[in-house]
């Protein structure tokens, strides 16, 4: 069911703190920092690879990622890569992903739906990554 706001404005939503379960706490408020906020314009019609790159902030981590549309016409693969590459003697390890200095990067995906195309070409995905300096 679509509600008439979500018609007017409507994005592609991935919020990485779901993917970490042992990191959440049931029944505490969570203010962890944004870290990263993509958005990425994805044509209907179009099967190709749509590639997006952000740095993380407070450090020298990056995502990479792409937003394709599957057949069928009603959802995208959301896919990302981070990576935490660096040459300082010290790194600190300040990041919500688990993600350790110039280790083995780390893969995440999701299906998601997509907005109706409602005589528009384009949908707007957006990839928000939430970090918490705890």
């Amino acid at each position: 069911m679509i509600l008439p706001w979500m018609k007017r404005r409507f994005a592609v939503v991935a919020l990485l703190p779901l993917c970490f379960a042992p990191q959440l706490v049931i029944g505490q408020e969570q203010s962890s920092p944004l870290q990263a906020d993509v958005q990425v314009r994805v044509n209907h019609g179009d099967r190709r690879l749509v590639p997006f790159r952000a740095r993380l902030e407070g450090g020298e981590a990056t995502l990479r990622g792409t937003v394709q549309n599957l057949p069928g016409g009603e959802t995208a693969l959301v896919f990302l890569r981070f990576d935490y590459n660096t040459e300082a003697d010290i790194a600190l390890d300040e990041l919500i992903v688990p993600l350790n200095p110039n280790r083995a990067p780390l893969y995440y995906s999701a299906t998601l739906y997509h907005p109706p195309q409602n005589g528009r070409s384009l949908y707007l995905a957006r990839i928000q990554v939430f970090g918490n300096y705890e």
